[in-house]
Protein backbone atom coordinates (compact mmCIF):
# COMPACT_ATOMS: atom_id res chain seq x y z
CA UNK A 1 0.00 0.00 0.00
CA UNK A 2 1.43 3.33 -1.00
CA UNK A 3 0.06 6.77 -0.06
CA UNK A 4 0.39 9.52 -2.63
CA UNK A 5 -0.66 13.14 -2.69
CA UNK A 6 -2.38 14.82 -5.61
CA UNK A 7 -0.54 18.04 -6.31
CA UNK A 8 -2.50 21.21 -6.89
CA UNK A 9 -2.07 22.64 -10.38
CA UNK A 10 -1.72 26.36 -10.94
CA UNK A 11 -4.71 27.53 -12.92
CA UNK A 12 -3.99 31.16 -13.65
CA UNK A 13 -2.72 31.97 -17.13
CA UNK A 14 -1.48 35.56 -17.35
CA UNK A 15 -2.65 37.49 -20.39
CA UNK A 16 -0.46 40.50 -21.34
CA UNK A 17 2.37 42.14 -19.38
CA UNK A 18 1.13 45.60 -18.36
CA UNK A 19 2.55 47.35 -15.36
CA UNK A 20 5.00 46.67 -12.64
CA UNK A 21 2.66 45.19 -10.08
CA UNK A 22 1.38 48.46 -8.61
CA UNK A 23 -1.50 48.05 -6.18
CA UNK A 24 -3.12 51.00 -7.90
CA UNK A 25 -3.43 49.12 -11.17
CA UNK A 26 -6.97 48.49 -12.36
CA UNK A 27 -8.06 44.85 -12.04
CA UNK A 28 -8.25 42.88 -15.28
CA UNK A 29 -11.70 42.58 -16.82
CA UNK A 30 -13.56 39.36 -16.01
CA UNK A 31 -13.41 36.67 -18.70
CA UNK A 32 -16.24 36.60 -21.18
CA UNK A 33 -18.93 34.14 -20.16
CA UNK A 34 -20.99 34.00 -23.33
CA UNK A 35 -18.49 31.93 -25.33
CA UNK A 36 -18.49 28.22 -24.43
CA UNK A 37 -15.22 26.43 -23.81
CA UNK A 38 -13.78 24.67 -26.82
CA UNK A 39 -13.71 20.92 -26.30
CA UNK A 40 -13.08 17.86 -28.40
CA UNK A 41 -15.71 15.31 -29.37
CA UNK A 42 -14.77 13.35 -26.25
CA UNK A 43 -15.40 16.31 -23.93
CA UNK A 44 -11.68 16.94 -23.44
CA UNK A 45 -10.07 20.35 -23.41
CA UNK A 46 -7.98 21.16 -26.45
CA UNK A 47 -4.24 20.63 -25.91
CA UNK A 48 -3.50 24.37 -25.66
CA UNK A 49 -6.34 25.09 -23.24
CA UNK A 50 -5.52 26.35 -19.74
CA UNK A 51 -5.68 23.76 -16.99
CA UNK A 52 -8.75 23.96 -14.80
CA UNK A 53 -8.23 24.73 -11.12
CA UNK A 54 -7.80 21.60 -9.07
CA UNK A 55 -9.19 20.84 -5.66
CA UNK A 56 -7.00 20.97 -2.58
CA UNK A 57 -4.47 18.19 -2.36
CA UNK A 58 -5.97 14.99 -0.97
CA UNK A 59 -4.29 11.64 -0.32
CA UNK A 60 -4.79 8.70 -2.63
CA UNK A 61 -3.85 5.14 -1.75
CA UNK A 62 -2.44 2.84 -4.41
CA UNK A 63 -3.86 -0.69 -4.15
CA UNK A 64 -2.74 -3.82 -5.98
CA UNK A 65 -4.93 -6.86 -6.57
CA UNK A 66 -4.38 -10.02 -8.56
CA UNK A 67 -6.86 -10.67 -11.39
CA UNK A 68 -6.51 -13.81 -13.50
CA UNK A 69 -2.97 -14.20 -12.20
CA UNK A 70 -1.99 -10.65 -13.14
CA UNK A 71 -1.23 -7.76 -10.78
CA UNK A 72 -3.55 -4.80 -11.38
CA UNK A 73 -3.59 -1.44 -9.67
CA UNK A 74 -6.09 1.22 -8.75
CA UNK A 75 -6.04 4.36 -6.63
CA UNK A 76 -8.53 4.77 -3.85
CA UNK A 77 -9.84 7.57 -1.71
CA UNK A 78 -11.94 6.93 1.39
CA UNK A 79 -13.23 9.72 3.63
CA UNK A 80 -11.07 10.35 6.67
CA UNK A 81 -14.05 9.42 8.87
CA UNK A 82 -15.06 6.35 6.85
CA UNK A 83 -15.07 4.12 9.95
CA UNK A 84 -17.52 6.45 11.70
CA UNK A 85 -19.64 6.71 8.55
CA UNK A 86 -19.83 2.94 8.34
CA UNK A 87 -20.69 2.66 12.02
CA UNK A 88 -23.52 5.11 11.53
CA UNK A 89 -24.84 3.82 8.22
CA UNK A 90 -22.88 1.14 6.36
CA UNK A 91 -25.57 1.18 3.68
CA UNK A 92 -24.93 4.85 3.05
CA UNK A 93 -21.24 4.58 2.13
CA UNK A 94 -21.45 4.14 -1.62
CA UNK A 95 -18.72 3.58 -4.21
CA UNK A 96 -17.88 5.70 -7.27
CA UNK A 97 -15.58 4.28 -9.96
CA UNK A 98 -13.98 6.90 -12.22
CA UNK A 99 -12.27 5.54 -15.35
CA UNK A 100 -9.61 7.66 -17.01
CA UNK A 101 -9.60 8.52 -20.70
CA UNK A 102 -6.89 7.45 -23.16
CA UNK A 103 -3.61 9.25 -22.55
CA UNK A 104 -4.59 10.27 -19.04
CA UNK A 105 -3.33 8.73 -15.80
CA UNK A 106 -5.64 7.54 -13.05
CA UNK A 107 -4.00 10.10 -10.74
CA UNK A 108 -4.74 12.95 -13.14
CA UNK A 109 -8.28 11.68 -13.51
CA UNK A 110 -8.72 11.85 -9.73
CA UNK A 111 -7.23 15.34 -9.58
CA UNK A 112 -9.19 16.79 -12.46
CA UNK A 113 -12.59 15.24 -11.68
CA UNK A 114 -12.47 16.18 -8.01
CA UNK A 115 -14.13 12.91 -7.01
CA UNK A 116 -11.86 12.52 -3.92
CA UNK A 117 -12.92 15.95 -2.64
CA UNK A 118 -16.57 15.02 -3.14
CA UNK A 119 -16.02 11.62 -1.50
CA UNK A 120 -14.78 13.39 1.62
CA UNK A 121 -17.67 15.83 1.53
CA UNK A 122 -20.48 13.41 0.69
CA UNK A 123 -19.25 10.28 2.46
CA UNK A 124 -18.54 7.73 -0.28
CA UNK A 125 -15.45 5.83 -1.47
CA UNK A 126 -13.92 6.78 -4.85
CA UNK A 127 -11.66 4.47 -6.84
CA UNK A 128 -9.60 5.12 -9.96
CA UNK A 129 -8.57 1.95 -11.83
CA UNK A 130 -5.37 2.01 -13.90
CA UNK A 131 -5.54 0.77 -17.49
CA UNK A 132 -2.67 -1.23 -18.97
CA UNK A 133 -0.37 0.51 -21.43
CA UNK A 134 -2.59 -0.45 -24.36
CA UNK A 135 -5.62 1.30 -22.88
CA UNK A 136 -8.95 -0.13 -21.76
CA UNK A 137 -9.88 -3.51 -23.20
CA UNK A 138 -13.48 -2.47 -23.83
CA UNK A 139 -13.93 -5.05 -26.57
CA UNK A 140 -12.91 -7.96 -24.30
CA UNK A 141 -10.08 -9.05 -26.56
CA UNK A 142 -9.04 -12.44 -25.16
CA UNK A 143 -5.40 -11.72 -25.96
CA UNK A 144 -5.37 -8.70 -23.62
CA UNK A 145 -5.94 -8.14 -19.91
CA UNK A 146 -9.53 -8.64 -18.79
CA UNK A 147 -10.48 -5.13 -17.68
CA UNK A 148 -14.07 -6.12 -17.02
CA UNK A 149 -12.96 -8.67 -14.42
CA UNK A 150 -10.43 -6.18 -13.03
CA UNK A 151 -12.95 -3.44 -12.29
CA UNK A 152 -15.45 -5.91 -10.83
CA UNK A 153 -12.71 -7.27 -8.56
CA UNK A 154 -11.57 -3.79 -7.53
CA UNK A 155 -15.11 -2.81 -6.54
CA UNK A 156 -15.49 -6.01 -4.52
CA UNK A 157 -12.14 -5.44 -2.79
CA UNK A 158 -13.17 -1.94 -1.74
CA UNK A 159 -16.48 -3.15 -0.35
CA UNK A 160 -14.68 -5.85 1.63
CA UNK A 161 -11.97 -3.51 2.93
CA UNK A 162 -14.47 -1.05 4.40
CA UNK A 163 -17.01 -3.62 5.57
CA UNK A 164 -19.67 -2.53 3.08
CA UNK A 165 -22.48 -4.84 1.93
CA UNK A 166 -21.73 -6.93 -1.15
CA UNK A 167 -24.79 -5.39 -2.83
CA UNK A 168 -23.76 -1.80 -2.06
CA UNK A 169 -24.71 0.64 -4.84
CA UNK A 170 -21.77 1.46 -7.11
CA UNK A 171 -21.58 4.19 -9.75
CA UNK A 172 -19.52 4.29 -12.95
CA UNK A 173 -18.24 7.35 -14.73
CA UNK A 174 -15.66 8.23 -17.35
CA UNK A 175 -14.90 10.27 -20.45
CA UNK A 176 -13.77 9.09 -23.87
CA UNK A 177 -12.37 5.57 -23.61
CA UNK A 178 -13.09 5.62 -19.87
CA UNK A 179 -16.71 6.43 -20.62
CA UNK A 180 -16.87 3.53 -23.08
CA UNK A 181 -15.51 1.25 -20.39
CA UNK A 182 -18.13 2.53 -17.95
CA UNK A 183 -20.90 1.82 -20.46
CA UNK A 184 -19.58 -1.68 -21.13
CA UNK A 185 -19.48 -2.49 -17.43
CA UNK A 186 -22.98 -1.13 -16.80
CA UNK A 187 -24.41 -3.15 -19.69
CA UNK A 188 -22.58 -6.43 -19.21
CA UNK A 189 -21.19 -6.86 -15.69
CA UNK A 190 -23.79 -7.20 -12.95
CA UNK A 191 -21.00 -8.11 -10.52
CA UNK A 192 -19.82 -4.51 -10.38
CA UNK A 193 -23.17 -3.66 -8.71
CA UNK A 194 -23.67 -0.60 -10.88
CA UNK A 195 -26.69 1.53 -10.08
CA UNK A 196 -25.83 4.52 -12.28
CA UNK A 197 -23.49 5.45 -15.11
CA UNK A 198 -22.40 8.88 -16.37
CA UNK A 199 -20.48 8.83 -19.66
CA UNK A 200 -18.89 11.86 -21.30
CA UNK A 201 -18.62 11.72 -25.08
CA UNK A 202 -18.70 7.94 -25.10
CA UNK A 203 -20.73 4.84 -25.85
CA UNK A 204 -20.17 1.11 -25.51
CA UNK A 205 -18.47 -0.85 -28.27
CA UNK A 206 -20.59 -1.21 -31.44
CA UNK A 207 -20.32 -4.98 -31.06
CA UNK A 208 -21.99 -4.71 -27.65
CA UNK A 209 -24.68 -2.32 -28.83
CA UNK A 210 -25.44 -4.68 -31.73
CA UNK A 211 -25.98 -7.70 -29.47
CA UNK A 212 -29.54 -9.05 -29.24
CA UNK A 213 -31.22 -7.65 -26.13
CA UNK A 214 -31.79 -11.13 -24.72
CA UNK A 215 -28.04 -11.82 -24.69
CA UNK A 216 -27.39 -9.00 -22.18
CA UNK A 217 -28.40 -9.00 -18.51
CA UNK A 218 -31.70 -7.29 -17.82
CA UNK A 219 -31.06 -4.22 -15.75
CA UNK A 220 -32.43 -0.77 -15.14
CA UNK A 221 -29.83 1.95 -14.63
CA UNK A 222 -29.77 5.65 -13.81
CA UNK A 223 -27.93 6.98 -16.87
CA UNK A 224 -26.48 10.34 -17.84
CA UNK A 225 -25.17 10.79 -21.38
CA UNK A 226 -23.05 13.89 -22.01
CA UNK A 227 -22.64 14.87 -25.66
CA UNK A 228 -19.84 17.09 -26.89
CA UNK A 229 -19.16 16.53 -30.58
CA UNK A 230 -21.41 15.71 -33.52
CA UNK A 231 -21.94 12.07 -32.48
CA UNK A 232 -25.16 11.92 -30.45
CA UNK A 233 -24.65 8.25 -29.51
CA UNK A 234 -28.29 7.64 -30.34
CA UNK A 235 -27.97 3.88 -30.26
CA UNK A 236 -26.56 3.94 -26.73
CA UNK A 237 -29.27 6.30 -25.51
CA UNK A 238 -31.98 4.20 -27.13
CA UNK A 239 -30.56 1.10 -25.48
CA UNK A 240 -30.88 2.64 -22.02
CA UNK A 241 -34.32 4.05 -22.71
CA UNK A 242 -35.52 0.60 -23.70
CA UNK A 243 -33.73 -1.12 -20.79
CA UNK A 244 -35.33 1.31 -18.34
CA UNK A 245 -38.76 1.17 -19.95
CA UNK A 246 -39.07 4.95 -19.92
CA UNK A 247 -42.53 6.31 -20.66
CA UNK A 248 -42.23 10.06 -20.09
CA UNK A 249 -39.90 12.89 -21.04
CA UNK A 250 -39.01 16.31 -19.65
CA UNK A 251 -36.74 19.11 -20.84
CA UNK A 252 -35.06 21.23 -18.19
CA UNK A 253 -31.60 22.52 -17.49
CA UNK A 254 -29.35 20.46 -15.23
CA UNK A 255 -27.21 23.15 -13.69
CA UNK A 256 -26.55 25.28 -16.77
CA UNK A 257 -26.68 22.38 -19.24
CA UNK A 258 -29.63 21.92 -21.58
CA UNK A 259 -30.91 18.45 -20.70
CA UNK A 260 -33.57 16.02 -21.88
CA UNK A 261 -34.65 13.41 -19.35
CA UNK A 262 -36.57 10.26 -20.22
CA UNK A 263 -37.96 8.56 -17.13
CA UNK A 264 -40.51 6.13 -15.76
CA UNK A 265 -43.58 8.00 -14.51
CA UNK A 266 -44.05 5.65 -11.58
CA UNK A 267 -40.34 5.77 -10.66
CA UNK A 268 -38.60 8.98 -11.79
CA UNK A 269 -35.12 7.89 -10.63
CA UNK A 270 -35.23 5.22 -13.33
CA UNK A 271 -34.10 7.71 -15.93
CA UNK A 272 -31.89 8.55 -18.90
CA UNK A 273 -30.53 12.08 -19.01
CA UNK A 274 -28.92 13.52 -22.15
CA UNK A 275 -27.02 16.81 -21.84
CA UNK A 276 -25.09 18.88 -24.38
CA UNK A 277 -21.72 19.69 -22.82
CA UNK A 278 -19.85 22.87 -23.72
CA UNK A 279 -16.85 22.36 -21.44
CA UNK A 280 -14.28 19.68 -20.53
CA UNK A 281 -15.71 16.68 -18.72
CA UNK A 282 -13.14 16.44 -15.95
CA UNK A 283 -14.03 19.05 -13.35
CA UNK A 284 -15.25 19.09 -9.77
CA UNK A 285 -18.19 21.19 -10.97
CA UNK A 286 -19.46 18.46 -13.28
CA UNK A 287 -18.73 15.65 -10.83
CA UNK A 288 -20.72 17.50 -8.19
CA UNK A 289 -23.59 17.96 -10.64
CA UNK A 290 -23.63 14.23 -11.41
CA UNK A 291 -23.62 13.33 -7.72
CA UNK A 292 -26.19 15.89 -6.61
CA UNK A 293 -28.58 15.37 -9.51
CA UNK A 294 -28.28 11.58 -9.97
CA UNK A 295 -25.80 9.35 -8.14
CA UNK A 296 -26.66 10.63 -4.66
CA UNK A 297 -30.39 10.26 -5.27
CA UNK A 298 -30.74 6.62 -6.32
CA UNK A 299 -30.17 3.21 -4.74
CA UNK A 300 -30.62 -0.34 -6.02
CA UNK A 301 -32.48 -2.99 -4.03
CA UNK A 302 -31.48 -6.58 -4.92
CA UNK A 303 -35.11 -7.68 -4.77
CA UNK A 304 -35.33 -9.76 -7.92
CA UNK A 305 -32.82 -11.95 -9.68
CA UNK A 306 -34.09 -11.88 -13.25
CA UNK A 307 -33.96 -8.08 -13.53
CA UNK A 308 -30.99 -7.13 -11.36
CA UNK A 309 -33.15 -5.67 -8.64
CA UNK A 310 -34.99 -2.37 -8.77
CA UNK A 311 -34.05 1.30 -8.54
CA UNK A 312 -35.42 3.46 -5.74
CA UNK A 313 -35.06 7.04 -4.58
CA UNK A 314 -32.48 7.20 -1.78
CA UNK A 315 -34.20 8.36 1.42
CA UNK A 316 -32.80 10.05 4.47
CA UNK A 317 -33.99 9.65 8.04
CA UNK A 318 -35.88 12.95 7.68
CA UNK A 319 -37.42 11.91 4.34
CA UNK A 320 -39.07 8.96 6.10
CA UNK A 321 -40.32 11.00 9.03
CA UNK A 322 -38.18 9.16 11.57
CA UNK A 323 -36.75 10.53 14.81
CA UNK A 324 -33.18 9.63 15.71
CA UNK A 325 -32.20 8.95 19.32
CA UNK A 326 -28.73 8.44 20.79
CA UNK A 327 -28.99 7.54 24.44
CA UNK A 328 -27.31 5.42 27.08
CA UNK A 329 -30.02 3.11 28.37
CA UNK A 330 -27.38 1.73 30.72
CA UNK A 331 -24.54 3.77 32.23
CA UNK A 332 -21.69 4.15 29.79
CA UNK A 333 -23.43 2.25 26.98
CA UNK A 334 -24.81 4.74 24.43
CA UNK A 335 -27.04 3.17 21.80
CA UNK A 336 -28.89 4.48 18.79
CA UNK A 337 -32.30 3.88 17.22
CA UNK A 338 -34.88 5.44 14.90
CA UNK A 339 -38.52 5.81 15.85
CA UNK A 340 -41.64 6.40 13.80
CA UNK A 341 -44.69 7.79 15.55
CA UNK A 342 -47.78 8.05 13.35
CA UNK A 343 -49.30 11.52 12.88
CA UNK A 344 -52.54 10.43 14.57
CA UNK A 345 -50.72 9.50 17.80
CA UNK A 346 -51.97 12.45 19.89
CA UNK A 347 -55.52 11.99 18.70
CA UNK A 348 -55.48 8.27 19.49
CA UNK A 349 -54.03 8.91 22.95
CA UNK A 350 -56.62 11.61 23.57
CA UNK A 351 -59.26 8.99 22.79
CA UNK A 352 -57.79 6.79 25.51
CA UNK A 353 -56.10 4.36 23.14
CA UNK A 354 -52.68 2.76 23.34
CA UNK A 355 -50.67 1.92 20.24
CA UNK A 356 -49.10 -1.34 19.06
CA UNK A 357 -45.28 -1.36 18.85
CA UNK A 358 -43.09 -3.10 16.26
CA UNK A 359 -39.29 -3.48 16.26
CA UNK A 360 -37.48 -4.15 12.97
CA UNK A 361 -33.79 -5.19 13.10
CA UNK A 362 -31.39 -4.62 10.20
CA UNK A 363 -29.02 -7.22 8.76
CA UNK A 364 -25.24 -7.50 9.14
CA UNK A 365 -23.44 -4.56 7.54
CA UNK A 366 -26.80 -2.82 7.44
CA UNK A 367 -28.26 0.16 9.23
CA UNK A 368 -31.41 1.32 10.93
CA UNK A 369 -31.99 3.84 8.12
CA UNK A 370 -31.66 1.26 5.38
CA UNK A 371 -33.87 -1.23 7.20
CA UNK A 372 -36.51 1.47 7.29
CA UNK A 373 -36.06 2.20 3.59
CA UNK A 374 -36.31 -1.40 2.39
CA UNK A 375 -39.03 -2.60 4.77
CA UNK A 376 -41.25 0.51 4.81
CA UNK A 377 -42.80 -0.51 8.13
CA UNK A 378 -43.33 3.16 8.92
CA UNK A 379 -45.60 3.52 5.88
CA UNK A 380 -47.74 0.67 7.20
CA UNK A 381 -47.64 2.24 10.66
CA UNK A 382 -48.82 5.57 9.27
CA UNK A 383 -51.87 3.90 7.75
CA UNK A 384 -52.61 1.49 10.61
CA UNK A 385 -51.72 3.60 13.64
CA UNK A 386 -48.77 1.93 15.39
CA UNK A 387 -45.22 2.84 16.43
CA UNK A 388 -42.10 1.42 14.75
CA UNK A 389 -38.58 1.28 16.17
CA UNK A 390 -35.54 0.54 14.00
CA UNK A 391 -32.65 -0.27 16.39
CA UNK A 392 -29.06 0.12 15.16
CA UNK A 393 -26.40 -2.48 15.92
CA UNK A 394 -22.91 -1.64 17.12
CA UNK A 395 -20.43 -1.84 14.23
CA UNK A 396 -23.41 -2.51 11.94
CA UNK A 397 -23.93 -5.97 13.41
CA UNK A 398 -25.77 -7.90 16.12
CA UNK A 399 -24.75 -10.40 18.79
CA UNK A 400 -27.00 -13.41 18.29
CA UNK A 401 -25.35 -15.94 20.62
CA UNK A 402 -27.53 -18.02 22.89
CA UNK A 403 -25.48 -16.78 25.86
CA UNK A 404 -27.73 -15.69 28.72
CA UNK A 405 -25.85 -12.39 28.96
CA UNK A 406 -26.30 -11.47 25.30
CA UNK A 407 -25.74 -7.69 25.19
CA UNK A 408 -28.09 -7.04 22.26
CA UNK A 409 -30.91 -8.96 23.92
CA UNK A 410 -30.42 -6.71 26.93
CA UNK A 411 -30.38 -3.66 24.63
CA UNK A 412 -33.75 -4.73 23.26
CA UNK A 413 -35.22 -5.21 26.74
CA UNK A 414 -33.96 -1.79 27.80
CA UNK A 415 -35.30 -0.24 24.62
CA UNK A 416 -38.69 -1.84 25.10
CA UNK A 417 -38.85 -0.33 28.60
CA UNK A 418 -37.80 3.04 27.14
CA UNK A 419 -40.65 2.93 24.62
CA UNK A 420 -43.15 2.06 27.34
CA UNK A 421 -41.96 5.03 29.42
CA UNK A 422 -42.04 7.43 26.49
CA UNK A 423 -45.22 6.48 24.63
CA UNK A 424 -48.64 5.04 25.30
CA UNK A 425 -47.87 1.45 24.28
CA UNK A 426 -50.33 -1.43 24.10
CA UNK A 427 -48.14 -3.97 25.90
CA UNK A 428 -50.23 -6.84 24.56
CA UNK A 429 -49.41 -5.91 20.97
CA UNK A 430 -45.62 -5.86 20.68
CA UNK A 431 -44.10 -7.43 17.56
CA UNK A 432 -40.61 -8.32 16.30
CA UNK A 433 -39.28 -8.40 12.74
CA UNK A 434 -35.83 -8.55 11.19
CA UNK A 435 -33.90 -9.24 8.03
CA UNK A 436 -30.87 -11.52 7.71
CA UNK A 437 -28.83 -11.19 10.92
CA UNK A 438 -31.66 -9.06 12.30
CA UNK A 439 -33.90 -12.08 11.80
CA UNK A 440 -31.44 -14.16 13.80
CA UNK A 441 -31.69 -11.59 16.60
CA UNK A 442 -35.48 -11.71 16.38
CA UNK A 443 -35.33 -15.47 16.86
CA UNK A 444 -32.79 -15.11 19.65
CA UNK A 445 -34.96 -12.69 21.63
CA UNK A 446 -38.17 -14.63 21.06
CA UNK A 447 -36.89 -18.03 22.20
CA UNK A 448 -36.05 -16.55 25.60
CA UNK A 449 -38.90 -14.03 26.02
CA UNK A 450 -41.89 -15.27 23.98
CA UNK A 451 -44.33 -13.94 26.58
CA UNK A 452 -43.49 -10.37 25.55
CA UNK A 453 -44.92 -10.67 22.05
CA UNK A 454 -48.22 -11.09 20.27
CA UNK A 455 -46.44 -12.41 17.16
CA UNK A 456 -43.07 -12.32 15.42
CA UNK A 457 -42.09 -12.13 11.75
CA UNK A 458 -38.43 -13.17 11.30
CA UNK A 459 -38.23 -12.58 7.57
CA UNK A 460 -36.00 -12.98 5.59
CA UNK A 461 -33.68 -15.83 6.62
CA UNK A 462 -31.46 -15.57 9.65
CA UNK A 463 -31.68 -18.46 12.09
CA UNK A 464 -29.90 -19.67 15.18
CA UNK A 465 -27.64 -22.69 15.03
CA UNK A 466 -29.48 -26.00 15.36
CA UNK A 467 -27.80 -26.66 18.73
CA UNK A 468 -29.12 -23.39 20.18
CA UNK A 469 -32.63 -24.75 20.67
CA UNK A 470 -31.39 -27.21 23.32
CA UNK A 471 -30.12 -24.39 25.55
CA UNK A 472 -31.89 -24.16 28.95
CA UNK A 473 -32.92 -20.52 28.39
CA UNK A 474 -35.03 -21.50 25.35
CA UNK A 475 -38.73 -21.66 26.17
CA UNK A 476 -41.22 -23.84 24.32
CA UNK A 477 -44.13 -23.53 26.73
CA UNK A 478 -45.65 -20.34 25.31
CA UNK A 479 -47.48 -20.40 21.99
CA UNK A 480 -46.44 -17.63 19.60
CA UNK A 481 -47.67 -16.85 16.05
CA UNK A 482 -44.67 -16.88 13.72
CA UNK A 483 -44.16 -15.89 10.07
CA UNK A 484 -40.85 -17.03 8.58
CA UNK A 485 -39.69 -16.57 5.01
CA UNK A 486 -36.76 -16.79 2.65
CA UNK A 487 -35.85 -16.16 -0.97
CA UNK A 488 -36.02 -19.11 -3.32
CA UNK A 489 -32.54 -18.37 -4.72
CA UNK A 490 -30.82 -17.98 -1.35
CA UNK A 491 -27.80 -20.19 -0.76
CA UNK A 492 -27.35 -21.93 2.61
CA UNK A 493 -24.08 -20.04 3.06
CA UNK A 494 -25.84 -16.68 2.68
CA UNK A 495 -27.73 -16.67 5.93
CA UNK A 496 -26.94 -17.40 9.60
CA UNK A 497 -27.34 -20.98 10.75
CA UNK A 498 -27.24 -22.49 7.26
CA UNK A 499 -29.62 -25.24 6.18
CA UNK A 500 -29.48 -26.96 9.56
CA UNK A 501 -30.41 -23.73 11.34
CA UNK A 502 -33.29 -23.10 8.97
CA UNK A 503 -34.67 -26.63 9.45
CA UNK A 504 -34.29 -26.41 13.23
CA UNK A 505 -36.04 -23.02 13.36
CA UNK A 506 -38.96 -24.24 11.28
CA UNK A 507 -39.36 -27.36 13.40
CA UNK A 508 -39.04 -25.41 16.65
CA UNK A 509 -41.70 -22.81 15.87
CA UNK A 510 -44.08 -24.95 13.86
CA UNK A 511 -44.04 -28.14 15.93
CA UNK A 512 -42.20 -27.83 19.26
CA UNK A 513 -43.79 -24.50 20.24
CA UNK A 514 -47.02 -24.25 18.27
CA UNK A 515 -47.71 -27.99 17.83
CA UNK A 516 -48.84 -27.87 14.23
CA UNK A 517 -48.62 -31.40 12.83
CA UNK A 518 -51.31 -31.60 10.15
CA UNK A 519 -50.92 -30.56 6.51
CA UNK A 520 -50.83 -26.82 5.78
CA UNK A 521 -52.99 -24.80 3.45
CA UNK A 522 -51.18 -23.14 0.55
CA UNK A 523 -51.58 -19.48 -0.42
CA UNK A 524 -50.03 -18.12 -3.62
CA UNK A 525 -49.68 -14.37 -4.00
CA UNK A 526 -47.65 -13.40 -7.07
CA UNK A 527 -44.07 -14.48 -6.37
CA UNK A 528 -44.93 -15.59 -2.82
CA UNK A 529 -45.96 -19.13 -1.88
CA UNK A 530 -46.92 -19.50 1.78
CA UNK A 531 -47.64 -22.65 3.77
CA UNK A 532 -50.09 -21.85 6.60
CA UNK A 533 -50.57 -24.03 9.69
CA UNK A 534 -53.50 -23.33 12.02
CA UNK A 535 -54.21 -26.71 13.60
CA UNK A 536 -52.06 -26.31 16.72
CA UNK A 537 -51.65 -23.88 19.60
CA UNK A 538 -50.79 -20.91 17.38
CA UNK A 539 -50.50 -19.99 13.73
CA UNK A 540 -47.29 -20.70 11.81
CA UNK A 541 -46.42 -19.53 8.27
CA UNK A 542 -43.52 -20.48 6.03
CA UNK A 543 -43.13 -18.36 2.90
CA UNK A 544 -40.83 -18.75 -0.10
CA UNK A 545 -40.55 -15.90 -2.60
CA UNK A 546 -39.39 -16.70 -6.12
CA UNK A 547 -36.87 -14.73 -8.18
CA UNK A 548 -35.06 -13.38 -5.15
CA UNK A 549 -31.97 -14.27 -3.17
CA UNK A 550 -30.78 -12.97 0.19
CA UNK A 551 -32.79 -9.76 0.19
CA UNK A 552 -35.90 -8.17 1.66
CA UNK A 553 -39.08 -9.06 -0.18
CA UNK A 554 -40.87 -5.95 -1.55
CA UNK A 555 -44.26 -5.31 0.00
CA UNK A 556 -43.58 -7.86 2.74
CA UNK A 557 -44.28 -5.61 5.71
CA UNK A 558 -47.81 -4.73 4.67
CA UNK A 559 -48.59 -8.34 3.81
CA UNK A 560 -47.42 -9.62 7.21
CA UNK A 561 -49.29 -6.92 9.08
CA UNK A 562 -52.55 -7.36 7.20
CA UNK A 563 -52.60 -11.15 7.15
CA UNK A 564 -51.23 -12.03 10.58
CA UNK A 565 -49.67 -9.52 12.97
CA UNK A 566 -52.62 -7.19 13.44
CA UNK A 567 -54.85 -10.15 14.27
CA UNK A 568 -53.17 -11.05 17.56
CA UNK A 569 -52.91 -9.79 21.13
CA UNK A 570 -51.10 -11.21 24.16
CA UNK A 571 -53.46 -10.99 27.12
CA UNK A 572 -52.21 -10.12 30.64
CA UNK A 573 -52.63 -13.77 31.67
CA UNK A 574 -50.29 -14.82 28.85
CA UNK A 575 -52.95 -16.27 26.58
CA UNK A 576 -53.26 -15.33 22.91
CA UNK A 577 -56.30 -13.51 21.61
CA UNK A 578 -57.21 -13.46 17.94
CA UNK A 579 -58.70 -10.07 17.06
Amino acid sequence: MKTLTMLAVASAVLAGCGGGGSSDAAPPPPPATEAPATVTAECAALPNAAAAPSAAAVPLVLQTIKVNGEDRQYYEYAPSDVAALRERDARGVEVVISLHRAGQSAEDNARLTGWPTLAQEKGFVAIFPVAKSGGWNTGRDAARSDDHAFVVAAAAAVRTRYGLPSTMSTFLTGAGAGGSMAQELAMRELGVMATGVAAFGAAAEPATLNLPAESLPKTAMAVWQFQCGPDAFTKQTDFWRQANGTNAQAQAAAGTLPTVTDFVKENPVQQVKVSRLDRPAESTELSRLVWDEMFGKVVRFPDNKSYNGTLHAEKSIADMGLAETNKALRPGEPRRWLTYVPPQYQQLVAEGKKLPLLFSFHGRNGSARFQAQISEWHDVARDEGFIVVYPHGLQATWTTSIDANNTDVQFFLDLLDEMKRTYQIDEGRVFLNGSSQGTALTNRIAVQYPQLFAAIAPCYSGHLSAASYANPIVRSDIALPVWQCRGEQELPSEFPGGTAGETAARTFWRETVNQNFSSPSIAIDGRRTTEIWNSGRAEYRWQITSDIGHAWHPGQARKMWDEMLKRYRRNPDGSLQRL
